[in-house]
């Protein structure tokens, strides 16, 4: 790993821990306040499912993961949620509890590089602003591949990706190195996107300008990107 990855994942690190410790699920200011709209839209299409199994990258303390469970805690149901920080997993656990779906959760401390996923297991792999952290574009592109094997029949994938980041010091106006591991243009990522899931029904495609204040360390940064929405059906 070079000095980049590792200065930025450090610098990741120390802002997460703060809001994860600072922040309560589902009832706070900050992005942890409610699951993903898209996730809510895909989560209706397994309604009827007597079983489910889904994988979550970069699943953090449960912001998407804890509400499906919660969805389908009725049937079978098992999420293998991946995270690098072992905080945020030990977090997620205890929303398990706090939420009642912890026979429905599987935390795992690991990187998302690291973690293999198993062919043909899961209905629903998602990964929410979370594949734009691993270490490189061929680790991206690899785990792309992957992803896509590991979808059963008529599986669904939700990709959501932060594309040219720009950050800010709100103070000074600094221009700050983005702290994503993986900055590309957001042409570049549909791109790469097309070409991993060709042939695949489209469910949603789009693309929304966002900006928003975030904590590093003393500062305040101001984050401007590109989220690339990608959600497609095997």
């Amino acid at each position: 790993m070079d000095d980049r990855v590792t200065r930025i994942r450090e610098s990741e690190k120390k802002s997460h821990i703060e809001t994860y410790t600072k922040k309560k699920l589902y009832s706070s200011d900050s992005w942890l306040s409610k699951p993903i709209k898209t996730v809510c839209e895909v989560g209706k299409i397994f309604s009827n499912y007597e079983r489910i199994r889904i994988l979550d990258l970069g699943a953090g303390v449960g912001r998407n993961s804890i509400y499906l469970a919660e969805q389908f805690k009725d049937r079978e149901c098992l999420i293998d949620c991946v995270d690098l920080l072992d905080v945020a997993i030990d977090k997620l656990n205890q929303n398990a509890v706090e939420h009642g779906v912890n026979g429905c959760i599987n935390g795992i401390v690991k990187s998302i590089e690291d973690f293999s996923i198993e062919p043909e297991a899961y209905n629903l792999i998602m990964a929410v602003s979370a594949l734009e952290h691993v270490d490189s574009k061929n680790s991206f592109i690899a785990k792309l591949e992957e992803i896509k094997q590991g979808i059963k029949s008529d599986g669904i994938v939700l990709l959501v990706l932060n594309s040219e980041v720009r950050e800010i010091n709100v103070d000074t106006y600094e221009e700050l190195e983005p702290q994503f591991e993986l900055n590309l243009p957001t042409d570049e990522i549909q791109e790469l996107l097309d070409d991993a899931f060709v042939n695949w029904e489209v469910i949603k495609k789009c693309i929304n300008a966002q900006e928003y204040d975030i904590p590093r360390e003393k500062i305040t940064s101001r984050l401007s990107s590109n989220v690339i929405t990608y959600v497609v059906k095997k």
